[in-house]
């Protein structure tokens, strides 16, 4: 089942697509980035066929059909790690400790400041919030696994477009 990510809350039509495989006999499709010409700079860090469509679909979209564990990872890859300086590896893999401390980097960093630019961070660091209590359950078997990892994906996608508008994209 595809997870969807928005990679930036722009309202212009999708003109450039990067579309990766697997390296299966079946050469499955791993994921699907739409982008509009002003944002197809984001496109560069997704490898992948690159193309031109007409314009169609939304800016910022990726449909994202890879295992539990390459999302995640690429999540961190992406932002989550350049953001607050987090990542698995810090915490011996285990990505329910890293997502609660990019969650508490951001609440140290914006907590007390009563902006509307504050405001927005505080809601991505509310969604790494949740998606580290979803990791934690699921790893603790107080969430079904496959259920679980769904919802810690769907936290990080809701991060991930709050993000976006935090940076302007």
């Amino acid at each position: 089942m595809p997870v969807l990510r928005q990679l930036t809350v722009c309202s212009a039509p999708a003109t450039h697509v990067v579309e990766a495989h697997s390296r299966t006999k079946d050469r499955a499709l791993a994921y699907r980035v739409e982008v509009c010409e002003r944002h197809r700079w984001l496109a560069g860090q997704w490898p992948g066929r690159r193309s031109r469509q007409e314009p169609g679909g939304y800016c910022g979209t990726m449909a994202d059909h890879r295992t539990y564990t390459q999302v995640v990872q690429s999540h961190f890859d992406t932002w989550i790690t350049s953001l607050t300086t987090q990542n698995p590896d810090q915490h011996g893999g285990d990505v329910a400790a890293a997502l609660r401390a990019a969650h508490h980097w951001l609440q140290d960093a914006y907590g007390d400041r009563a902006t509307a630019r504050a405001e927005v961070w505080h809601a991505v660091a509310t969604a790494l919030g949740h998606a580290a209590w979803l990791a934690e359950q699921a790893t603790a078997g107080a969430l079904a696994t496959e259920a679980g990892q769904h919802q810690v994906l769907a936290a990080l996608s809701t991060a991930e477009t709050i993000q976006a508008t935090a940076c302007g994209r």
